[in-house]
């Protein structure tokens, strides 16, 4: 036997004890509980996923730090804005036009070939921020890189002409960093942009495509667009009016499914619906004793009297030797329930029966119903009252 078995027994017969009103509160208060975990579940995993803005010099970001306002400023010049809030590898980047890549929340490793492409293409990029070695050898090729350093540059001014800076006077820088060109950098690197701390832009060719890199873009961003010619500058990087432009977000934003639920661990949620199918399989089960109490015992097909009759006088028309032998398994279970109603042995004579049911004080004509052999039909029927009585009422009075 199942050991949980008496444990599961003892829990229906106690809910069978609950009154059924109160059976049914229980089980609408746990419908209702259910509702709510569903409707919740499927909010956090299927409504709106929050975001949030990593680091600086985000086009979404409108604090000091962000540059949405270079972005309305290129919007407002007719430059077609996009902002890729997906991977570049699966963005559709504007060929002619300009990619912004500011200030990225993580190494560009896995964007590299996506922006290398871009470059083939004929694109234009703006790299800011501190890169790494790996990065700038993936994009500039062989020889003495050019150095970033922590020093802020201050005020810049154009130190070649170059189709960039036409508009450009003065460009205020007030966050660290600037570039430190070797004395045998490669030909195609040139710089753009330079001041007292050091170079701030530089600018390279690599193939049909323009890449600069700004040592900060500190230039470019809400708090500083306004000083000096930042906003001229931003503009001529972006190229002609019309051109489009494009910010890298992708590194920027940190989405969340949502909130509360689906912020669990995968097994919390797992253990969760699990024990949201539980509570639903108790529901069905307990719905489905609801209604009229079940009968204690099976019901029996009601006792055929017609038949016994019609037998009845089947064997009376007959003989009386087809009589006894129809009637003697009758009479022989009768004579077996006699001897126990009197608690006599098996073997008892006849003489012995009647002396003990008068002992016993049964009646009589029970007694030899039972024990005379039946010769007509009326003898039969009072030998099958004499079996019933014995055998159904438990009792001979």
């Amino acid at each position: 036997m199942n050991p949980a078995a008496p444990v599961a027994m003892g829990a229906t017969a106690r809910w069978r004890q609950v009154p059924r009103k109160w059976q049914a509160v229980m089980v609408l208060l746990a419908a209702l509980v259910v509702a709510e975990f569903v409707i919740s579940f499927a909010g956090a995993l299927y409504g709106t996923p929050s975001r949030s803005i990593l680091g600086s010099a985000s086009s979404l970001d409108t604090s000091g730090k962000g540059t949405a306002a270079l972005a309305q400023l290129l919007g407002s010049s007719r430059h077609a804005v996009r902002l890729l809030e997906g991977p570049l590898d699966h963005a559709a980047l504007p060929v002619p036009g300009t990619l912004f890549v500011l200030d990225p929340g993580r190494r560009l490793s896995s964007e590299l070939p996506a922006i290398s492409r871009y470059l083939a293409a004929g694109g234009r990029v703006v790299l800011a921020g501190r890169q790494v070695a790996t990065t700038l050898r993936a994009l500039l090729g062989t020889g003495l890189l050019p150095i970033w350093q922590s020093a802020i540059t201050g005020t810049t001014r154009p130190s070649s002409r170059e189709p960039e800076d036409y508009a450009a006077g003065v460009v205020v820088s007030g966050g660290a960093g600037s570039w430190r060109r070797a004395a045998t950098s490669p030909p195609s690197v040139r710089t753009l942009l330079a001041g007292p701390g050091g170079a701030l832009a530089l600018l390279a060719d690599i193939g049909p495509g323009r890449l600069v890199l700004l040592a900060s873009s500190s230039p470019l961003e809400n708090a500083s667009l306004a000083r000096a010619d930042n906003a001229a500058f931003g503009l001529d990087l972006a190229g002609p009016a019309g051109a489009a432009v494009a910010f890298d977000e992708y590194d920027h934003l940190q989405t969340s499914p949502g909130s509360g639920i689906a912020d669990l661990p995968g097994h919390w949620q797992l253990a969760l619906l699990l024990g949201l199918a539980a509570v639903l399989v108790w529901i069905l089960s307990a719905a489905r004793r609801f209604g009229p109490p079940a009968r204690a015992e099976r019901e029996l097909v009601p006792p055929r009297i017609a038949h016994v009759d019609a037998v009845a006088a089947l064997l009376a028309s007959g003989s009386a030797d087809r009589l006894r032998a129809g009637a003697a398994p009758l009479r022989l279970a009768a004579r077996e329930r006699l001897c126990r109603a009197l608690s006599v042995g098996p073997y008892a004579t006849d003489s012995e029966l009647l002396a003990a049911s008068e002992s016993r004080g049964m009646a009589p004509e029970l007694v030899v119903a039972i024990l005379a052999e039946p010769r007509s039909e009326r003898d039969l029927l009072a030998l099958g009252r004499g079996y019933a009585t014995l055998t159904e009422r438990r009792r001979w009075s």
